[in-house]
């Protein structure tokens, strides 16, 4: 689903990958610094803060599945024939909330850096199969839906699109490595925890120089994006610039 998003641009080969990152990234967000200038790609921004409330996300359950549910209809998730279309209104996401609300506390603290360990890629696998379970009770392809969750609940893992595959495939292929997407496992988790580690510094330097927005006031928030977001960015834009 890419209306309303910033135009698309031709980079030259030669662009070095970090370089690259630093060009998609500034173009999704529409500028260098500051917060994204893009109406709906905000749709991520106020559910990302609202979910940072933990007391806000327990006290006002139907706020919280009005959140998840316009975040992920605006991100493709409800439409044609998905499960979500078809058979739920805003309760269905009543047992995703449960699911969320018990990891909190552990994915707002996990970042990329820490996407090398073993416990760390237990725990991603968990609370994703678990969101999975909630989200779609009578199974069905789920790792584009589920990711995309988990980034905007809590900002911990990329959106897995087809952008982000047809990008990230790419890298994994560089590295020898194969169906990593085709489901979400530890190895998926570990490919994005090298990407990170490769560029660190970059990735940590957009991170620090651009914020959320806040719903409210419909100005910056001070909070940060977290590192996992902007390789999200990466993953989709370089992809969908081509």
């Amino acid at each position: 689903m890419t209306d309303n998003l910033p135009v698309r641009a031709h980079h030259s080969n030669g662009d070095s990958e970090t370089d690259r990152i630093s060009s998609v990234v500034e173009r999704f967000m529409g500028g260098q610094g500051g917060a994204a200038s893009h109406a709906r790609v905000l749709s991520w921004d106020f559910c990302f803060e609202h979910f940072a409330d933990l007391d806000r996300v327990r006290s006002d359950r139907q706020a919280s599945c009005m959140q998840l549910g316009y975040y992920l209809a605006s991100w493709g998730m409800l439409r044609g024939s998905s499960y979500l279309f078809k058979n739920t209104n805003a309760r269905h996401y009543l047992q995703a909330l449960d699911v969320i609300e018990r990891y909190s506390s552990e994915m707002r603290e996990l970042t990329p850096a820490g996407f090398g360990t073993q416990q760390n890629q237990e725990l991603l696998v968990s609370a994703y199969q678990e969101l999975g379970d909630a989200l779609l009770p009578e199974g069905g392809r789920r790792i584009t839906l589920v990711t995309k969750t988990m980034m905007g609940v809590w900002g911990v893992f990329p959106s897995l699109d087809s952008y982000f595959v047809q990008t990230f495939g790419a890298i994994a292929k560089e590295r020898n490595k194969s169906n990593l997407f085709s489901k979400f496992s530890a190895k998926t988790v570990e490919l994005i925890g090298e990407f990170y580690d490769t560029h660190q510094k970059e990735i940590d330097r957009l991170a620090a120089s651009h914020q959320t927005v806040d719903f409210v006031s419909g100005l910056p928030s001070g909070r940060s994006i977290p590192a996992a977001k902007v390789i999200d960015i990466y993953g989709f834009g370089a992809a969908y610039y081509r």
